[in-house]
């Protein structure tokens, strides 16, 4: 029970009962534990060092001895033979332009409507089988050593179709210049056969120039010219081939 009227006697008491039990408190954990000995010597601490030791080294490689030959080398084999295949080459395309007809030419000059002199309708003082004229054609009115009458008053006239890309074989078709046109003129006989062919303007081809030629004498029949009277006479004719493609 807490008290407030205590004296000075009473609080001396009880501080000096607590010192008491301490005192008591102290000697009791001093001999409790035993005696200790002090003058135990202590053993003396080494230090041991941990590290590993290096290993040895490696020992020497031993000498290569390098054994000599008994016997000398031989050589290397040939070489192996390789084949390779045989190209095969396609065949060039061979070809062939037609001959062309041979014209016939009268052996003796100015003989009237022979192949070699001209039967023209134009008036004019020349060789040819003009409509009037001094020359020494078949002139209507000349008075030359031909026949008079016998010239040609009307032109032949084309019966056939003209050439296209399909008569001509495919070579000569690839190597027709661009655009390249040919101007001919055509002799024509009394039959309505074309006998001479002249390129007056070509392509720059001699070759291609003498297969359309020959191509036109194959292939092209006329209704032949006429004189005055209405008989068939030899004649001449334009002809222009454009390209054919």
């Amino acid at each position: 029970m807490y008290r407030t009227d205590l004296t000075g006697r009473d609080k001396s008491g009880a501080i000096a009962a607590v010192l008491a039990i301490h005192a008591g408190l102290l000697f009791a954990l001093l001999h409790i534990s035993g005696r200790i000995d002090l003058a135990d010597p202590q053993s003396v601490l080494q230090v041991i060092d941990l590290a590993p030791e290096p290993p040895p080294p490696p020992p020497p490689p031993p000498a290569q001895q390098t054994a000599k030959p008994k016997e000398k080398e031989g050589g290397s084999s040939p070489k192996n033979i390789k084949s390779e295949a045989t190209p095969v080459v396609a065949p060039k395309p061979k070809v062939e332009t037609p001959p062309v007809n041979p014209i016939a030419a009268a052996e003796i000059p100015r003989q009237g409507n022979a192949p070699t002199q001209g039967a023209s309708n134009v008036v004019g003082p020349g060789t040819g089988a003009g409509g009037v004229g001094t020359g020494t054609g078949s002139g209507a009115g000349g008075t030359g050593p031909g026949g008079g009458g016998e010239g040609a008053a009307y032109p032949p006239h084309l019966l056939t179709p003209t050439l296209r890309g399909r008569d001509f074989p495919r070579q000569l078709l690839d190597e027709w210049p661009r655009g390249a046109q040919i101007f001919m003129r055509l002799r024509i006989d009394a039959r309505g056969y074309v006998i001479q062919c002249i390129v007056d303007r070509g392509t720059g081809s001699p070759a291609i120039d003498a297969a359309v030629c020959n191509a036109v004498q194959t292939r092209f029949r006329y209704r032949p010219a006429a004189n005055r009277f209405g008989a068939p006479v030899a004649g001449w004719a334009g002809y222009r081939q454009t390209a054919p493609r």
